[in-house]
């Protein structure tokens, strides 16, 4: 029984895991930074990027493993390349693991910004679907490894990377929505948002894109390993996703609660800028999605109180989100 043809079996997982190992080194930074620079963060936040990173790392080695049992153990076994064995299933379950920690946790914050029951649950769908599909993907490898039964997975695979592309595009683009929608009182301000939106864009952009190349290499050549090579990186990417939003964040290791040291105000147009690292139920006191833990050079008496009561639910609050400067607009309060 003759070889099959090594590059695109062997040689495109060898270039996958070559691309998966830069971007794992950039999300082991990025994971040790965050865990040294957050102590303070939510103790259910802080499990929810543990199990992340260490499922991607389980996938990471999977990876390696796949290849050194291509191109070494079983080198030259027309039988053993002719399959797709154990680390296949194993990378398609846990990238949609991932998958699913990641982009709850980006819905997550934008039930907390906006409150939107609908668009919420139409993001759940889609996560829902598309690791559905991703399973479907797994138990089907599985049970039918050769390469020439690829084409059974041919409908389920569409269903995952089309689902999951859609959801990282959506997803971004809600929360871009939200952040244009703001009315900021200052450069420094709009440029923050700017800068918001951008890190959207780029990280919803990127892991909906290489998705749907894995997904163009499968349907122009099923049995090619080349779709799996790109595969190989979108774990990688949706951990990078989380870590950067969380990262974005100035440090709170000065923190002892978990929420920011300080608030600033005064500015012309009337408006009253935050720093935030907790999240508190925001939408009942007027202030969106931050938590003050400071009072100080606040006139209003009244005022005063709506932010100790801000305090009083962050306390309570289980998410430390993205670090954010937020607006609160006073007519009756402050005039221009």
């Amino acid at each position: 029984m003759s070889l099959p043809p090594l590059d695109i079996i062997t040689g495109a997982l060898l270039i996958g895991t070559w691309l998966s190992s830069l971007l794992y080194m950039v999300e082991l930074i990025q994971a040790v930074y965050y865990f040294c620079h957050y102590k303070q963060d939510d103790w259910k936040l802080k499990t929810r990027v543990m199990v992340a990173f260490t499922i991607d790392t389980v996938s990471a080695l999977g990876n390696y493993a796949c290849v050194y049992l291509y191109t070494i153990t079983h080198a030259g076994d027309p039988m053993y390349l002719a399959n797709q064995n154990w680390p296949m299933p194993l990378y398609l379950v846990a990238t949609a693991i991932v998958a699913v920690l990641v982009q709850s946790f980006l819905v997550e914050r934008y039930w907390r910004l906006t409150k939107n029951i609908i668009i919420t649950l139409f993001l759940g769908l889609l996560i829902l679907a598309a690791c559905g599909g991703a399973f479907t993907v797994g138990m089907v490898v599985a049970l039918f490894p050769a390469f020439k039964d690829r084409a059974k997975v041919k409908i389920p695979r569409t269903i995952w990377v089309v689902t999951q592309a859609v959801s990282d595009l959506v997803i971004a683009g809600t929360l871009l929505w939200e952040f244009r929608k703001a009315n900021p009182g200052s450069k420094e301000m709009r440029s923050m948002l700017n800068r918001l939106a951008a890190q959207t864009i780029q990280t919803g952009t990127v892991s909906a894109t290489t998705a749907a190349t894995a997904l163009m290499m499968y349907l122009l050549n099923n049995e090619s390993n080349v779709t799996v090579g790109i595969g190989f990186c979108i774990g990688r990417i949706h951990v990078l996703t989380m870590l950067s939003n969380l990262n974005f964040r100035r440090p709170n290791s000065a923190s002892s609660t978990g929420t920011s040291t300080g608030a600033s105000t005064g500015t012309r147009s009337g408006t009253l800028e935050f720093r935030a690292y907790g999240v508190a139920d925001s939408d009942r006191c007027g202030i969106r999605d931050v938590v003050i833990d400071s009072e100080q050079d606040f006139p209003s008496e009244q005022f005063k109180g709506k932010i100790s009561s801000a305090k009083s639910r962050a306390n309570d609050s289980s998410l430390a989100e993205i670090e954010m400067r937020a607006i609160y607009s006073s007519k009756q309060q402050f005039a221009k």
